[in-house]
């Protein structure tokens, strides 16, 4: 695994937040991940090669280009199915009788993680209600991330140099210049950091949460957004045109400086092995929270969200339901993580071993 160094710049530390903030907002891609999502969990792999984003048409040669996604052939599809294990980090949360669930997650993937293993598998059928960030399979739900940006406001966020630095980014992704072209800047920019995962075979088409919601609706089990899309784009493209300009500067000089591939196969290596230890220690090894700054960023990003999501959970709990909760896995870990809340809130809650 990749030594992270001891010190890093202020705008080391600044990218590693912004990486951050893609992982902990929504899918790059939603329509795309979500039809390929339920035509996986309804097993009609022929679809799932059809609808897969892999079939956007390269910027650049495709010798150039980074690895796209496996196409997701018949064949591939079954033989993960076949050889699904589990991954991640589950807990199991018992109060008044009732057994709810909590899952990590990860926005991005390799082919051999996309479907859950059997522990998983048994958890999520026995709930009765599925809850999620957003619900990748309500597109209407979704439209404050994918309406068009204000031309206007994109025109105040990207400068002439930024517009620049952009254009570059995009063709490194092998991605056209119109693909994001109605996207909010700083949602670009995630998009962008999010796909230099495919250096190291990670791809946010196969996220974890979206394949966990095809399985829901093929189980007829009804999915519960634990945030609204409005909430996750103030998180990802900030409160004004300034604080936006700052995070595609953030996210431009990470993906410029190389930091994003290394930096999530160590973060998916510690998610594939349950290292709930490695992912509490990411403030330490990322480097990034050094400044009053940086804590109160890395605060809003995850220790801030975590109290009303838990909320909601246990609302949804106290009403009847047995939930599973799937949400990225850094909002799992560490005193402030969601099963810290739930005991909290009165639950026992114990860490379900997936070996």
């Amino acid at each position: 695994m990749p030594r992270v160094p001891a010190l890093l710049t202020t705008t080391a530390r600044r990218a590693a937040l912004a990486l951050l903030a893609a992982l902990c907002g929504a899918a790059p891609f939603p329509a795309a991940r979500a039809a390929t999502a339920a035509d996986m969990a309804a097993q009609q792999p022929s679809a799932v090669a059809a609808a897969h984003p892999a079939a956007r048409k390269p910027a650049v040669p495709r010798a150039a280009c980074p690895p796209p996604p496996p196409t997701l052939t018949p064949e591939r599809v079954s033989a993960a199915r076949a050889a699904a294990r589990d991954h991640g980090l589950l807990w199991r949360a018992e109060k008044d009788g009732r057994v709810s669930w909590l899952y990590g997650t990860l926005h991005v993937a390799q082919l051999d993680w996309l479907f859950p293993g059997p522990i998983t598998t048994k958890a999520l059928l026995s709930s009765d209600v599925v809850a999620l960030e957003l619900n990748p399979l309500d597109l209407d739900s979704l439209k404050p991330l994918t309406d068009p940006a204000d031309p206007a406001l994109v025109a105040r966020v990207l400068t002439e140099p930024r517009r620049k630095r952009l254009a570059r980014a995009q063709i490194k992704a092998c991605v056209s210049g119109s693909a994001y072209s109605t996207m909010r800047p700083a949602l670009r920019v995630s998009a962008l950091s999010l796909l230099a995962g495919r250096e190291v075979g990670l791809h946010s088409e196969f996220a974890v949460d979206t394949v966990l919601a095809g399985y829901a609706s093929r189980s007829d089990k009804p999915i519960v957004a634990l945030e609204t899309a409005a909430e996750q784009l103030a998180l990802l493209a900030g409160r004004n045109a300034q604080e936006e300009g700052e995070l595609v500067d953030s996210g431009l000089d990470e993906i410029e400086g190389g930091q994003v591939p290394p930096m999530l196969r160590k973060l998916a290596l510690a998610w594939a092995g349950g290292d709930e230890e490695l992912l509490a220690a990411y403030p330490q090894w990322c480097d990034c929270v050094r400044t009053d700054a940086d804590r109160a960023q890395y605060a809003r990003l995850l220790d801030d969200r975590n109290g009303p999501m838990a909320d909601k959970i246990v609302a949804l709990h106290a009403g009847g339901k047995a939930v599973f909760a799937a949400v990225g896995s850094l909002h799992m870990v560490g005193p402030k993580g969601l099963p810290a809340l739930l005991r909290e809130r009165g639950f026992a809650v114990e860490r379900v071993p997936m070996r």
